[in-house]
């Protein structure tokens, strides 16, 4: 019997055939941190036993939460620099403040993310990075012996394939497939890991991947692991900072359950209020007034999902009654809106575009969205909670970044085709 993408990337990691079902001890290739709460704990770990990182180079620190909020911010991101420093992690791996953003975007932009390894990360939406051909898992309490010892310990899943064919309709976006497949994988995908292949796979930029790996967490998953391919590895190669093996399923691979897609029939869909599981086909809400509206976060903050809902904005403007909020899910990402002209699309539409990083995702602690009792939201940001982004009796609904932009525009949930400007799929990644 043949192995699964992610039984050989644990395989290597672990130096031993691994295959479901199977515990073991493996090496991680990287682990990301982030400027949460929990970062006092883990450094009082390493003060308290007079621990050292593994391998000062193999950790990489993103400040993406914290950093502009209330006075509780001001101890965590001095306390971060110091430890770093103690800790003789590279100046090149803390992203600080210019340099900042998601942690679960600015190493694979950076070229940290490698196919093929073990990459730890000390988020829930970590698994994003799966869509670099390594098999990334979010992990909190563990993070401190996972940086003091270099390895996991690690019970080989089971998996589930979802085989693609065809090609995204414009304006569907990775938001939009991860919701489809979190309603249809119900009951299955908990525990597991999801494997893609396919040629539609092709078709698909590499920012859609992450936003369809990012919602794994959502589904119940372990990860997502998609194959490398040459979209990937053209991608990577002005980026990468080691040499890599990929790891490809073999033919006789085992999966607890095969599914296929034709990328074509996905459509746009909404989530919510208040509950990422309750979706349902953009049509069914359309028409519904709101107060305010979100692009941003992980899973919609990227140049694919900028560019499109600069499309549908430009030379509009946000309707009165309406506030809209945008934050560049990384520098990186801010940099390059900004020199395709996407960011001032934005200004000029009546936008307020903030710094990048988690935004009004987070509690609402980087925004001035802040909703108030009663108000109706629709944000392509990752979750929507009650309370999530203000008082906790607001509506929130998630929706991808093109739908977000239409419904700023014209006031209530709308479908954005009307508004492109040609077919085929964004641009980008």
């Amino acid at each position: 019997m043949g192995q699964t993408m992610t039984e050989k990337i644990i395989s290597r990691a672990a130096g031993q055939v691994a295959v479901r079902g199977d515990l073991v001890w493996a090496k991680v290739n990287r682990v990301s941190l982030i400027d949460s709460s929990n970062f006092p704990a883990w450094a009082d770990f390493f003060n308290r036993n007079q621990a050292r990182v593994w391998d000062p180079s193999r950790v990489v620190i993103t400040f993406d939460h914290l950093y502009r909020t209330s006075a509780n911010a001001v101890g965590p991101l001095p306390l971060i620099r110091n430890w770093a420093r103690k800790q003789s992690i590279p100046l090149a791996n803390v992203f600080d403040i210019g340099r900042h953003g998601l942690s679960h975007q600015v190493p694979a932009e950076a070229g940290f993310v490698v196919p093929g390894t073990v990459y730890a990360a000390a988020d829930t939406q970590g698994p994003t990075m799966g869509a670099f051909n390594c098999f990334a898992f979010a992990c909190l309490d563990s993070i401190p012996f996972i940086m003091a010892t270099g390895d996991t310990w690690l019970r080989v899943p089971e998996c589930i394939q979802v085989v693609l064919h065809g090609r995204l309709p414009k304006g569907v976006l990775g938001k939009d497939v991860y919701f489809r497949l979190m309603k249809d994988l119900a009951g299955v995908s908990e525990g597991r890991v999801i494997e893609f292949a396919g040629e539609g796979i092709a078709s698909i930029p590499i920012d859609v991947r992450m936003a369809i790996a990012n919602g794994a967490p959502h589904m119940g998953a372990l990860t997502m692991v998609f194959p490398a391919d040459s979209h990937l590895l053209n991608y990577l190669a002005p980026r990468v900072r080691e040499a890599f093996e990929p790891a490809a399923a073999d033919a006789d691979a085992h999966y607890v359950q095969t599914r296929h897609y034709d990328l074509a029939d996905f459509e746009q869909l909404v989530s919510g209020p208040n509950d990422p599981n309750l979706v349902q086909p953009l049509s069914a809400l359309e028409g519904m007034p709101i107060q305010a509206a979100y692009i941003g976060s992980c899973s919609s903050g990227r140049l694919v999902d900028l560019a499109l809902a600069a499309q549908v904005m430009q030379g509009r403007k946000v309707a009165d009654g309406v506030r809209l909020v945008v934050t560049p899910i990384s520098s990186k990402v801010q940099e390059e809106a900004a020199e395709r002209g996407i960011l001032a699309v934005f200004s000029k539409a009546g936008a307020a575009v903030t710094t990048p990083g988690c935004g009004a995702c987070f509690y609402g602690n980087q925004s001035p969205l802040l909703l108030d009792e009663g108000e109706v939201c629709i944000t392509s940001s990752v979750e929507n909670w009650p309370g999530r982004m203000g008082s906790d009796k607001a509506s929130i609904y998630l929706a991808n970044a093109a739908v977000a932009a239409a419904s700023a525009v014209e006031g209530c949930i709308a479908n954005p085709a009307k508004y492109y400007a040609r077919d085929g799929v964004a641009e980008g990644g």
